[in-house]
Protein backbone atom coordinates (compact mmCIF):
# COMPACT_ATOMS: atom_id res chain seq x y z
CA UNK A 1 0.00 0.00 0.00
CA UNK A 2 1.36 3.32 -1.18
CA UNK A 3 2.32 5.81 1.91
CA UNK A 4 0.45 9.14 1.33
CA UNK A 5 3.09 12.09 1.42
CA UNK A 6 2.07 15.69 0.92
CA UNK A 7 4.91 18.14 -0.90
CA UNK A 8 3.90 21.67 0.19
CA UNK A 9 5.39 24.35 -1.50
CA UNK A 10 4.45 27.97 -3.76
CA UNK A 11 7.04 27.17 -5.95
CA UNK A 12 6.54 24.42 -8.73
CA UNK A 13 10.03 24.10 -9.27
CA UNK A 14 10.51 23.16 -5.73
CA UNK A 15 7.75 20.75 -5.59
CA UNK A 16 9.20 19.19 -8.66
CA UNK A 17 12.80 19.16 -6.95
CA UNK A 18 11.22 17.42 -3.99
CA UNK A 19 9.82 15.17 -6.00
CA UNK A 20 12.51 13.89 -7.38
CA UNK A 21 14.23 13.75 -4.18
CA UNK A 22 12.32 11.24 -3.41
CA UNK A 23 14.17 7.63 -2.57
CA UNK A 24 14.28 5.35 -5.59
CA UNK A 25 11.26 2.90 -5.80
CA UNK A 26 9.45 4.32 -2.78
CA UNK A 27 5.81 3.38 -3.02
CA UNK A 28 3.86 6.40 -2.49
CA UNK A 29 0.85 8.26 -3.24
CA UNK A 30 2.02 12.11 -3.88
CA UNK A 31 -0.70 15.52 -3.22
CA UNK A 32 0.94 18.69 -3.95
CA UNK A 33 -0.25 21.81 -1.93
CA UNK A 34 0.67 25.19 -2.69
CA UNK A 35 0.30 26.88 0.75
CA UNK A 36 -0.51 25.77 4.19
CA UNK A 37 -4.45 26.01 4.06
CA UNK A 38 -4.47 23.03 1.66
CA UNK A 39 -1.50 21.18 3.55
CA UNK A 40 -4.01 21.22 6.42
CA UNK A 41 -6.87 20.31 4.12
CA UNK A 42 -4.82 17.11 2.77
CA UNK A 43 -3.83 15.75 6.34
CA UNK A 44 -7.39 15.88 7.62
CA UNK A 45 -8.72 13.90 4.64
CA UNK A 46 -5.75 11.34 5.13
CA UNK A 47 -3.20 12.12 2.21
CA UNK A 48 -0.16 13.32 4.42
CA UNK A 49 1.13 10.53 6.58
CA UNK A 50 4.53 12.30 5.61
CA UNK A 51 4.32 16.14 5.02
CA UNK A 52 7.54 17.19 3.52
CA UNK A 53 6.65 21.36 4.49
CA UNK A 54 7.84 24.80 3.04
CA UNK A 55 8.00 27.76 5.17
CA UNK A 56 7.74 31.08 3.36
CA UNK A 57 3.96 30.96 1.53
CA UNK A 58 1.36 32.41 1.04
CA UNK A 59 -2.26 32.13 3.30
CA UNK A 60 -0.73 30.21 5.30
CA UNK A 61 2.56 29.40 5.93
CA UNK A 62 4.66 26.70 7.27
CA UNK A 63 4.79 28.13 10.60
CA UNK A 64 1.21 28.45 11.12
CA UNK A 65 1.04 24.85 9.59
CA UNK A 66 3.18 23.80 12.70
CA UNK A 67 1.36 24.88 14.89
CA UNK A 68 -2.06 23.76 13.70
CA UNK A 69 -0.78 20.34 13.54
CA UNK A 70 0.13 20.16 17.21
CA UNK A 71 -2.91 21.79 18.80
CA UNK A 72 -5.14 19.41 16.62
CA UNK A 73 -2.72 16.49 16.97
CA UNK A 74 -3.07 15.59 13.59
CA UNK A 75 -1.36 12.32 12.39
CA UNK A 76 1.48 13.28 9.78
CA UNK A 77 5.41 13.12 10.02
CA UNK A 78 6.19 16.72 9.28
CA UNK A 79 9.76 17.45 7.36
CA UNK A 80 10.35 21.28 6.74
CA UNK A 81 12.67 21.83 3.67
CA UNK A 82 12.96 25.85 3.43
CA UNK A 83 15.66 28.35 1.99
CA UNK A 84 15.44 30.18 5.29
CA UNK A 85 17.95 28.85 6.94
CA UNK A 86 18.84 31.32 10.13
CA UNK A 87 19.37 29.38 13.43
CA UNK A 88 16.37 31.07 15.14
CA UNK A 89 14.14 29.39 12.41
CA UNK A 90 15.66 25.86 12.40
CA UNK A 91 14.87 26.36 16.55
CA UNK A 92 11.34 27.57 16.01
CA UNK A 93 10.20 24.70 13.64
CA UNK A 94 11.72 21.82 15.69
CA UNK A 95 9.84 23.52 18.73
CA UNK A 96 6.70 23.16 17.11
CA UNK A 97 7.01 19.67 16.42
CA UNK A 98 9.23 19.75 12.97
CA UNK A 99 11.20 16.35 13.09
CA UNK A 100 13.90 17.53 10.52
CA UNK A 101 14.87 20.39 8.69
CA UNK A 102 16.35 20.14 5.35
CA UNK A 103 17.78 23.28 4.07
CA UNK A 104 17.41 24.11 0.31
CA UNK A 105 18.39 23.28 -2.57
CA UNK A 106 16.91 19.97 -0.68
CA UNK A 107 19.86 17.02 -0.81
CA UNK A 108 18.18 13.61 -1.82
CA UNK A 109 20.54 12.02 0.19
CA UNK A 110 19.97 13.62 3.14
CA UNK A 111 15.85 13.19 2.48
CA UNK A 112 16.68 9.39 2.15
CA UNK A 113 18.50 9.34 5.42
CA UNK A 114 15.70 11.13 7.69
CA UNK A 115 13.19 8.96 6.01
CA UNK A 116 14.84 5.90 6.76
CA UNK A 117 15.53 7.13 10.54
CA UNK A 118 12.14 7.40 11.03
CA UNK A 119 11.46 3.84 9.57
CA UNK A 120 8.93 4.90 7.04
CA UNK A 121 10.61 3.69 3.99
CA UNK A 122 9.51 -0.18 4.22
CA UNK A 123 10.90 -2.23 1.04
CA UNK A 124 12.13 0.24 -2.11
CA UNK A 125 10.18 -1.19 -5.28
CA UNK A 126 10.84 -0.13 -8.88
CA UNK A 127 10.66 3.06 -9.77
CA UNK A 128 7.57 4.95 -10.16
CA UNK A 129 6.38 6.86 -12.90
CA UNK A 130 6.68 10.80 -11.39
CA UNK A 131 3.74 12.71 -11.81
CA UNK A 132 4.35 15.84 -14.23
CA UNK A 133 4.40 19.00 -12.71
CA UNK A 134 5.01 22.33 -14.91
CA UNK A 135 7.52 24.64 -14.32
CA UNK A 136 7.44 28.15 -15.68
CA UNK A 137 10.48 30.42 -15.72
CA UNK A 138 9.02 33.06 -13.12
CA UNK A 139 8.52 29.88 -11.44
CA UNK A 140 12.39 28.68 -11.55
CA UNK A 141 13.68 32.39 -10.82
CA UNK A 142 11.79 32.93 -7.56
CA UNK A 143 12.85 29.58 -5.96
CA UNK A 144 16.33 30.76 -6.85
CA UNK A 145 15.65 33.67 -5.55
CA UNK A 146 14.11 32.33 -2.49
CA UNK A 147 17.30 30.44 -1.88
CA UNK A 148 19.62 33.14 -2.44
CA UNK A 149 17.72 35.70 -0.05
CA UNK A 150 17.61 32.86 2.84
CA UNK A 151 21.38 32.79 2.38
CA UNK A 152 22.21 36.34 2.62
CA UNK A 153 19.66 37.04 6.10
CA UNK A 154 21.71 33.68 7.13
CA UNK A 155 24.58 35.60 6.82
CA UNK A 156 22.93 39.25 8.06
CA UNK A 157 21.84 37.36 11.28
CA UNK A 158 25.32 35.97 12.10
CA UNK A 159 26.45 39.36 12.09
CA UNK A 160 24.24 41.38 13.96
CA UNK A 161 22.50 38.57 16.35
CA UNK A 162 19.37 39.85 15.05
CA UNK A 163 16.34 37.72 13.44
CA UNK A 164 15.61 38.63 9.60
CA UNK A 165 11.99 38.17 8.41
CA UNK A 166 11.84 37.19 4.64
CA UNK A 167 9.47 37.74 2.27
CA UNK A 168 8.20 35.39 -0.82
CA UNK A 169 10.12 36.90 -4.26
CA UNK A 170 7.73 38.48 -6.70
CA UNK A 171 9.61 38.08 -10.09
CA UNK A 172 8.46 39.64 -13.33
CA UNK A 173 8.86 41.40 -16.49
CA UNK A 174 8.39 45.20 -16.59
CA UNK A 175 8.49 47.73 -19.19
CA UNK A 176 10.55 50.49 -17.70
CA UNK A 177 7.42 52.43 -16.75
CA UNK A 178 6.12 49.66 -14.44
CA UNK A 179 9.72 49.15 -12.61
CA UNK A 180 9.56 53.52 -11.77
CA UNK A 181 6.03 52.59 -10.30
CA UNK A 182 7.49 49.85 -8.58
CA UNK A 183 10.48 51.92 -7.36
CA UNK A 184 8.29 54.76 -6.04
CA UNK A 185 5.83 52.02 -4.31
CA UNK A 186 8.79 50.49 -2.63
CA UNK A 187 9.49 53.92 -1.49
CA UNK A 188 6.68 54.56 0.89
CA UNK A 189 6.79 58.07 -0.68
CA UNK A 190 9.65 58.54 1.96
CA UNK A 191 13.00 59.96 1.95
CA UNK A 192 15.53 57.09 1.62
CA UNK A 193 19.12 56.30 0.75
CA UNK A 194 19.76 53.84 -2.12
CA UNK A 195 22.50 51.61 -2.75
CA UNK A 196 23.05 50.48 -6.39
CA UNK A 197 25.71 47.57 -7.73
CA UNK A 198 25.71 46.31 -11.19
CA UNK A 199 27.20 42.68 -11.74
CA UNK A 200 27.67 40.42 -14.84
CA UNK A 201 29.15 37.29 -15.43
CA UNK A 202 28.49 33.96 -17.85
CA UNK A 203 25.78 36.47 -20.37
CA UNK A 204 24.03 36.89 -17.52
CA UNK A 205 24.00 41.22 -15.94
CA UNK A 206 22.14 43.66 -14.20
CA UNK A 207 21.83 45.74 -11.34
CA UNK A 208 20.91 45.10 -7.62
CA UNK A 209 19.34 48.32 -5.68
CA UNK A 210 18.96 48.29 -2.00
CA UNK A 211 16.95 50.69 -0.55
CA UNK A 212 16.59 52.31 3.20
CA UNK A 213 14.28 54.17 4.39
CA UNK A 214 16.78 57.33 6.18
CA UNK A 215 14.36 57.00 9.63
CA UNK A 216 16.19 53.58 9.79
CA UNK A 217 19.84 54.99 10.31
CA UNK A 218 19.73 54.85 14.10
CA UNK A 219 18.34 51.25 13.95
CA UNK A 220 21.24 49.89 11.67
CA UNK A 221 23.73 51.71 13.40
CA UNK A 222 22.84 49.98 16.97
CA UNK A 223 22.76 47.01 15.35
CA UNK A 224 26.64 47.25 13.60
CA UNK A 225 27.47 48.75 17.46
CA UNK A 226 28.28 52.27 15.71
CA UNK A 227 27.84 55.90 17.14
CA UNK A 228 26.18 58.23 14.93
CA UNK A 229 26.73 60.99 17.44
CA UNK A 230 30.70 60.37 17.01
CA UNK A 231 30.60 60.30 13.35
CA UNK A 232 30.63 62.87 9.92
CA UNK A 233 27.83 61.87 7.00
CA UNK A 234 30.46 59.78 5.05
CA UNK A 235 30.38 57.62 7.69
CA UNK A 236 27.03 57.17 7.80
CA UNK A 237 27.56 56.43 3.97
CA UNK A 238 29.59 53.81 4.64
CA UNK A 239 27.24 51.91 7.34
CA UNK A 240 24.75 51.54 4.53
CA UNK A 241 27.40 50.21 2.38
CA UNK A 242 28.34 47.84 4.92
CA UNK A 243 25.05 46.12 5.12
CA UNK A 244 24.15 46.36 1.73
CA UNK A 245 27.26 44.63 0.95
CA UNK A 246 26.38 41.79 3.52
CA UNK A 247 22.97 41.36 1.98
CA UNK A 248 23.95 41.84 -1.79
CA UNK A 249 27.20 39.62 -1.47
CA UNK A 250 25.40 36.95 -0.33
CA UNK A 251 21.89 36.67 -2.59
CA UNK A 252 24.56 37.13 -5.79
CA UNK A 253 26.91 34.35 -4.28
CA UNK A 254 23.41 32.00 -3.75
CA UNK A 255 21.75 32.61 -7.11
CA UNK A 256 25.46 32.42 -9.14
CA UNK A 257 25.93 28.76 -7.35
CA UNK A 258 22.86 27.34 -8.37
CA UNK A 259 23.16 28.48 -12.02
CA UNK A 260 26.83 27.42 -11.47
CA UNK A 261 28.17 30.58 -12.88
CA UNK A 262 30.13 33.34 -11.10
CA UNK A 263 29.81 37.42 -11.32
CA UNK A 264 31.67 39.78 -10.98
CA UNK A 265 30.43 42.76 -9.17
CA UNK A 266 30.44 46.84 -9.88
CA UNK A 267 31.25 49.05 -7.33
CA UNK A 268 28.38 50.00 -5.13
CA UNK A 269 27.06 53.40 -5.53
CA UNK A 270 24.80 55.45 -3.16
CA UNK A 271 22.27 58.20 -3.87
CA UNK A 272 19.56 59.69 -1.40
CA UNK A 273 15.94 60.27 -3.12
CA UNK A 274 13.61 62.48 -1.46
CA UNK A 275 9.79 62.20 -2.74
CA UNK A 276 10.12 65.81 -4.38
CA UNK A 277 13.05 64.37 -6.67
CA UNK A 278 11.49 61.27 -7.53
CA UNK A 279 12.59 58.45 -8.51
CA UNK A 280 14.20 58.42 -12.05
CA UNK A 281 16.53 55.08 -11.64
CA UNK A 282 14.60 53.05 -14.28
CA UNK A 283 14.97 55.76 -16.78
CA UNK A 284 18.14 55.45 -16.99
CA UNK A 285 18.21 51.94 -18.26
CA UNK A 286 18.51 51.26 -21.80
CA UNK A 287 15.90 48.45 -22.40
CA UNK A 288 11.90 48.45 -22.86
CA UNK A 289 11.65 45.64 -20.63
CA UNK A 290 13.58 44.18 -17.45
CA UNK A 291 13.28 40.96 -15.79
CA UNK A 292 12.64 42.29 -12.35
CA UNK A 293 12.88 40.32 -8.95
CA UNK A 294 11.72 41.80 -5.39
CA UNK A 295 13.11 40.99 -2.23
CA UNK A 296 12.22 42.50 1.32
CA UNK A 297 13.97 42.26 4.60
CA UNK A 298 12.78 42.57 7.89
CA UNK A 299 15.17 43.46 10.59
CA UNK A 300 15.50 43.54 14.18
CA UNK A 301 12.02 43.04 14.87
CA UNK A 302 10.65 44.56 12.10
CA UNK A 303 12.61 48.18 13.28
CA UNK A 304 14.37 48.28 10.00
CA UNK A 305 12.92 47.54 6.37
CA UNK A 306 15.04 47.25 3.45
CA UNK A 307 13.79 46.43 0.01
CA UNK A 308 15.83 45.01 -2.40
CA UNK A 309 15.68 45.46 -6.49
CA UNK A 310 17.64 43.13 -8.57
CA UNK A 311 16.78 44.16 -12.87
CA UNK A 312 17.86 42.24 -15.24
CA UNK A 313 18.70 42.86 -18.41
CA UNK A 314 16.27 40.92 -21.51
CA UNK A 315 19.75 39.85 -22.75
CA UNK A 316 20.37 37.78 -19.78
CA UNK A 317 16.96 35.91 -20.01
CA UNK A 318 18.45 33.56 -22.77
CA UNK A 319 21.46 32.69 -20.54
CA UNK A 320 19.51 31.94 -17.31
CA UNK A 321 17.45 29.93 -19.30
CA UNK A 322 20.16 27.78 -20.58
CA UNK A 323 21.58 27.00 -17.22
CA UNK A 324 17.81 25.50 -16.48
CA UNK A 325 19.04 22.24 -17.19
CA UNK A 326 15.56 21.62 -19.26
CA UNK A 327 13.54 23.15 -16.60
CA UNK A 328 10.88 24.33 -19.12
CA UNK A 329 10.33 25.32 -22.98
Amino acid sequence: MPTPVIICDDSSFARKQVMHALPAGWNVDITFCENGRQAIESIEAGKGDILLLDLNMPVMDGFEVLQYIRQKDLPTLPIVISGDIQPDTHRLVMSLGAVAFIRKPIDSAELTRILDQFGVLGILTDNQAAPKIQVTFNDWIQEISNVAMGRAADLLVRLINERVELSIPHVSLMARGEVEMTLNATAHGDNFTCITQGFIGSGIAGENLMLFHDTNIQHVARLFDFDLRQSETPSEVELYIEIANVLVGAFLKGFAEQLDVSFSQGHPHLAIYSQESGMTLARRKGHDRILTIEVNYEIGDKQIRCNQLVLLTPESIPALKKRSGGEFN
